[in-house]
């Protein structure tokens, strides 16, 4: 693992993604900020930053084991810093909404304006500049998935993205059952063909329907199989 200093003037260090992200999303083995390091845009907002990740790791102790714990917030970290750096957003703006934007869920629902109202008071206080302050609150409330219509920029679309990445394929499978799990089992199985065959089109920029290719194929797959054997179909006794 090493540094060193990008185009722009940023210190960033590089190591390897996790091996999911590498095969799942076909991500280059080695890539810069692929662990939870800030590109800042000075010195003085960097080492403020840098504290959000254990101000959200702490927070988010009280969702452990859900599929929003911080697990889940530590992959649309790293897949929204690397959709930022492929589609040239701000991504300071994309990591810190990314860090902050599931912060709803440890406090009550409507997850993404209770989440929009936590983090425009976290970064009041840790004095991020407030113009600033202003679009990662938009980034944290309009990453809900009804939202799409209302994103207006770069990085919000990018971190809806990222989130969306995260409920396809055989990890969305299991994330959309497990969240959906205390419903009905009919009602379970027609909210997830709903809304799991959906997403895909639905992505904002090209990076991230480039390397989501795989997953959402895996998702008809697997849907298509789930249909198959709910109707005996795959039995061929009919």
């Amino acid at each position: 693992m090493n540094s060193q200093r990008t185009r722009n003037g940023r210190v960033c260090r590089q190591e390897r993604y996790p091996r999911y992200l590498i095969v799942e999303l076909g991500l280059p083995q080695v890539i810069k900020c692929s662990s939870l390091k800030f590109y800042s845009r000075s010195e003085i907002v960097g080492s403020t930053v840098e504290n959000l990740e254990s101000i959200a790791r702490k927070r988010m102790t009280v969702v452990e084991d859900t599929v929003h714990s911080f697990e889940h917030v530590e992959r649309i970290f790293k897949t929204a810093t690397f959709l930022a750096e492929e589609e040239k957003a701000d991504i300071e703006l994309v990591q810190i909404g990314a860090l902050l934007h599931d912060l709803g869920w440890t406090v009550g629902t409507p997850h993404h304006e209770t989440g929009a109202k936590v983090a425009d008071k976290i970064l009041k206080e840790l004095g991020y500049p407030e113009e600033r302050r202003n679009k990662v609150v938009r980034i944290v409330l309009h990453h809900h998935l009804d939202l799409r219509d209302k994103l207006e920029t770069l990085e919000e679309r990018i971190v809806w993205d990222a989130d969306k990445i995260d409920i396809l394929g055989i990890l969305g499978i299991v994330r959309a059952f497990h969240l959906l799990g205390s419903s009905p089992f009919t009602s379970v199985v027609k909210e997830a063909f709903k809304k799991l065959t959906a997403i895909y089109p639905l992505l904002n920029t090209q990076t991230a329907k480039t390397i989501a290719e795989k997953r959402h194929r895996e998702t008809m797959d697997l849907l298509n199989k789930l249909r198959e054997e709910l109707s005996l179909e795959d039995l061929q006794i009919y």
